[in-house]
């Protein structure tokens, strides 16, 4: 199995004053579909603020300042 490893752009799903939450899509980075992972990024602002978010699926997050 041959994969594209080139960086991405990810698309934005929502963008406010607050900040923002972008997505790659399965469609244009097909590693995601094969390997069934979803891939996100939440960019708050400087006193940005975000509420709790609550789902049925597993999640793996990390924080970089």
């Amino acid at each position: 199995m041959e994969l594209d490893l080139t960086p991405k752009t990810a698309q934005p799903l929502f963008e406010v004053d607050g900040g923002g939450y972008y997505t790659w899509l399965s469609s244009q980075v097909p590693v995601l579909a094969k390997t069934n992972v979803c891939a996100g990024q939440f960019i708050l602002q400087p006193r940005g603020f975000a509420f709790p978010h609550y789902a049925d699926s597993s999640k793996v997050g990390y924080v970089i300042e």
